[in-house]
């Protein structure tokens, strides 16, 4: 968990921070640690990070492989054993417009994975039954990749077989293909593949009644999505927007509504895990 991370900082950082709601720590090259709190943040008293240190901790994260971690690199971003994602900024190598290398480390950004049973059941009655898709809207950092991890559980613990596409390894967090979070007895999980390939073969290869996947976002995502719910496969998603007028202005999103994707709404906002609004569409 996030306290794991704390503990790879130098001990004048780590012995500084309360870890009760911390939901990000940012670590930049020559200026103070920021932490991210469900109320707030605040910048660290403790010195300056060095750049030499930055780069030692995420050696440690990375296990000192970083050629290994090199695809994740390149997308920005890669995900520890807990769940915790840790997005990356730098100096990239270009070939062309496509990324080859992160050559400098300038900070990286880590966001705290959390198991909180229970959360979903304040969606109960849109997550069970046949009651039609769901879409889970909020802006980053507001909880939806814990909210999920708890429907699947959720959902999975009510009878139903459930798949997960995990394309970043965060709603499981798998480990040679083992769910580290409790994501119910009767959920499999596709780790680490492209959600639009991985929806398409679970529903192939284990004939959910469900289907959860993080951050729909492009066009192939939404064709996947559609495609689940003309199999009669109910799909429980998340995508960015702090609100559903905002989500309608994002093309994709906008088209999975008018297309009768989702049949209901529920947007968390103004703080982790607050559930701002239901919507039923339909």
């Amino acid at each position: 968990m996030i306290e794991d991370v704390l503990d790879m900082l130098p001990v004048k950082i780590s012995d500084e921070v309360k870890t009760e709601l911390l939901t990000e720590v940012r670590l930049r090259a020559g200026r103070r640690v920021q932490l991210r709190y469900a109320d707030g943040g605040e910048l660290l008293s403790s010195e300056r990070l060095e750049e030499k240190a930055l780069c030692a901790i995420l050696a440690r994260m990375l296990r000192h492989s970083l050629y290994a971690w090199e695809n994740e690199l390149k997308e920005g971003f890669f995900t520890l054993e807990d769940g915790c994602r840790v997005g990356v900024c730098g100096r990239y190598a270009m070939n062309g417009e496509q990324i080859e290398s992160l050559i400098h480390i300038g900070s990286v950004c880590i966001r705290a994975a959390r198991e909180i049973k229970g959360c979903a059941q304040k969606l109960e009655e849109i997550l069970t039954g046949n009651s039609g898709n769901v879409l889970i809207l909020a802006p980053p950092g507001m909880g939806k990749t814990t909210l999920l991890r708890d429907a699947a559980r959720f959902m999975s613990d009510s009878g139903m077989n459930v798949a997960v596409a995990d394309e970043r390894s965060e709603i499981a967090a798998c480990r040679n293909g083992i769910p580290a979070f409790d994501v119910g007895e009767r959920t499999d999980v596709m780790d680490n593949c492209p959600k639009a390939v991985a929806m398409g073969q679970l529903i192939r290869a284990c004939a959910p009644d469900v289907l959860v996947t993080d951050e729909v976002g492009n066009h192939l995502d939404a064709d996947a999505v559609l495609d689940a719910a003309r199999c009669g496969v109910k799909v429980v998603a998340s995508a960015h927007a702090e609100s559903f007028e905002t989500a309608e202005k994002r093309v994709v999103i906008a088209q999975l509504i008018q297309a009768g994707a989702f049949r209901h709404i529920a947007v968390l906002g103004n703080f982790p895990g607050n559930l701002k609004e239901t919507r039923t569409l339909w």
